[in-house]
């Protein structure tokens, strides 16, 4: 593969602070497979890939994102690049790009590749393309993958080809007047509401059940009961010294750089024969610490600063006892997983404050239910009789509470508010002076009634009509490339991961 920018004699790129650990489902866990695990095979558009392949490639995902390819990003994970298994979803997808782009003859030439990575936000400084960034980019992001600038080009092929699908398939796309006129109105006519809100805590305080009752749950659901899970686990943690943390600029990141690859280092000598965490943390200088014992749902003070500790620690199985490299402010922790308590059943006495808890949230729950209908059907009925929403609160012995006025274009106020995605989820498809049907929520429930909406702003519709059928055309070519997309991904007739024969 060629070096585009430096074909062109346009030297190259970022440093990046951010780190991205993107774990394939489907397939294999990149960094993760066993000494001894066979390499298995994917069959892809007739062909076998083996797992160590395909865990190459899977290093795009994370390689677009840090150079930032939105678009490549967004479309060949669905619109869900947060999602499970959106690495593998990527990772597919990219095959069924490259196969259909072939098929439609769609091509990218080097200047078009060069141009597009010049005009990448990750690559500029000051809205102009920044050379020195280039080279960063490819010193700490794709060396230390042991990957070539090459990667990075052909991922901004993909992005290319990408954009020339989409702008293909919007040819299909239209937006009409009326189409665009009713969206506007959606999201920018102002909407005056109230609520009645409900609280459970008040519903659950009124309900105390015998010693007959939660004995009899109990007996009833004694199986369900049981202690979490719990785990003790070893790590060590590789961090910056206070005189590297006092670094700036380039001297800052390539001490991040070696911290980086010292954790690398750590790990694949870990995968070495009989080799002890113990004993490469020693050659590594480095203090092993035990966590006390600990269920995931309560992690240990020593690991709070590590999100994803916890959730990586109960992954660990004994065949498989070291995690990878987890990020850890300026540094690395890794886990060793030394010993799980198998959950088991409780007693009477050890489950009775979660039994006497779920007859509580169990009965509140239907209490509330049946509240909220009750006064939703009065209120209805008050209201149909002629009686105002706050009078015929009033009458049911509640109080309403006056929302600040909001459109979907402007819910700023709106946000800060309790529950707002519900109430502006049902004002959106209520008619003026409609009430909505109960509406349960974590802490209880609510009812949202629409007073009124607001005529749109005629003049300033005039103005935004232009620049914003465009913007909807571009976003409606962007959803015909996904159902595409979709579609065409069946044919690729992905099969595995199968065993070698």
């Amino acid at each position: 593969m060629i070096n585009v920018l430096r074909k062109y004699q346009q030297p190259l790129m970022i440093g990046i602070t951010i780190v991205i650990i993107i774990a394939f489902g489907w397939f294999f866990t990149p960094g993760n497979r066993s000494k001894n695990a066979p390499d298995r095979k994917v069959r892809i558009y007739g062909r076998n890939y083996t797992e160590a392949e395909l865990e190459r490639k899977g290093l795009n995902f994370s390689i677009a994102m840090y150079a930032g390819l939105r678009d490549l990003i967004i479309g060949l994970t669905m619109g869900n690049p947060n999602g499970e298994g959106a690495g593998s979803e990527f990772l597919v997808n990219s095959f069924v790009l490259q196969h259909e782009a072939e098929r439609l003859g769609i091509t990218v030439d080097d200047s078009e590749v060069a141009g597009a990575i010049e005009k990448l936000p990750r690559f500029q400084t000051n809205g102009a393309y920044d050379p020195e960034k280039y080279r960063l980019f490819e010193e700490s992001v794709l060396r230390p993958r042991g990957v070539t600038i090459a990667r990075l080009e052909e991922l901004v092929r993909d992005q290319v080809r990408l954009q020339k699908l989409i702008a293909l398939l919007g040819t299909t796309v239209e937006v009409t007047p009326g189409e665009f006129r009713s969206e506007y109105v959606l999201t920018h006519q102002k909407m005056h509401t109230s609520v009645v809100r409900f609280d459970l805590a008040e519903f659950k305080a009124a309900v105390t059940p015998t010693e007959e009752e939660i004995a009899k749950v109990y007996k009833e659901r004694e199986k369900t009961y049981t202690s979490a899970e719990k785990r003790t686990v070893s790590y060590v943690k590789l961090d910056l010294s206070e005189a590297e943390k006092a670094l700036k600029g380039k001297e800052l990141m390539d001490a991040r750089q070696n911290l980086a690859n010292r954790a690398n280092d750590f790990g694949q000598d870990l995968l070495k024969e009989k080799a002890s965490f113990a004993d490469v943390a020693k050659t590594y200088k480095l203090e092993v610490k035990t966590t006390p014992e600990f269920s995931e749902a309560q992690p240990p003070a020593d690991l709070a600063e590590i999100p994803q500790a916890a959730a990586t620690a109960f992954k660990l199985m004994e065949k498989e006892p070291v995690s990878d490299a987890l990020p850890m402010g300026n540094g690395y922790c890794i886990l060793h997983l030394e010993k799980v308590t198998p959950s088991r059943q409780l007693t009477f006495e050890e489950a009775k404050p979660q039994v006497i808890e779920q007859i509580k949230a169990e009965r509140a729950n239907a209490a509330l239910v049946s509240k909220g209908n009750e006064v939703q059907a009065r209120i209805a009925a008050d209201l149909k009789a002629g009686k105002s929403f706050a009078g015929a609160v009033s009458a049911a012995g509640l109080k309403a509470e006056s929302l600040p006025v909001f459109s979907l274009s402007e819910p700023r106020e709106m946000e800060q508010k309790p529950n707002a995605q519900e109430i502006v989820s049902k004002a959106v498809v209520l008619p003026e002076g409609g009430l909505s049907e109960f509406l349960p929520t974590t802490t209880g429930g609510l009812l949202v009634f629409l007073e009124k909406r607001e005529p749109i702003d005629e003049v300033q519709y005039q103005k935004d009509a232009a620049s914003q059928i465009a913007a909807i055309r571009e976003r409606k070519s962007f959803m015909t490339f996904m159902g595409w997309l979709q579609t065409r991904a069946k044919f690729a007739n992905v099969q595995g991961p199968q065993s070698p024969k």
